[in-house]
């Protein structure tokens, strides 16, 4: 049910079509929710059938034709109705990694730590693009408006969960390699 609130999230920013709510959807929330394309758009006809959302049709010549989303008075009252009323469940981390982790008893010490490096690398690469992302988006504080605060906030989050997720790794290789000489 979640992805009907993201959804109505990002078009309160903005009327967007499903194509582009999916490639937002993939920028700016990717640290706290993930979804497919079918998801979008199965999730986009319930929405338009509950009157949570409306489209306008373009049509266009040489390219498919495109409905563009736009969020009703009742898919904002749904939003906020969300947002101050629903009760948020704690989180639970589902971590592949973290299972793989859960059993390094069974690989070498070195194998282990060549997995936490490559966790490093990726999480580098992944704040990198994030910070370049923040970076372009909002260059300074005068940047910062309630329009878009929530992107703002987010992608800090974003940030600052590479940077935990590093600095973890960095502390297992650390206890890792006191257990060198046990191989």
């Amino acid at each position: 049910m979640s992805i009907r609130y993201a959804l109505l999230g990002l078009l309160s920013k903005k009327e967007q079509t499903g194509y582009d709510l999916y490639h937002t959807f993939q920028e700016q929330l990717i640290y706290f929710w993930n979804s497919s394309h079918s998801q979008v758009y199965k999730e986009l006809s319930k929405m338009e059938q509950d009157n949570l959302v409306t489209f306008e049709y373009i049509y266009q010549e040489g390219s498919p034709n495109k409905k563009i989303y736009s969020l009703t008075k009742e898919g904002e009252k749904a939003l906020v109705e969300w947002i101050i009323h629903s009760k948020t469940k704690p989180q639970r981390i589902k971590d592949e990694f973290l299972l793989k982790a859960s059993s390094f008893n069974v690989i070498s010490v070195s194998e282990a730590i060549s997995l936490l490096q490559k966790i490093i690398d990726r999480e580098t690469h992944v704040m990198r693009e994030t910070k370049k992302w923040k970076d372009h988006g909002f260059p300074d504080q005068s940047s910062i408006r309630k329009q878009v605060i929530g992107e703002y906030i987010t992608v800090e989050y974003g940030i600052r969960y590479s940077k935990m997720y590093i600095d973890w790794c960095e502390w297992a290789i650390e206890v890792l390699e006191t257990l060198r000489e046990e191989e």
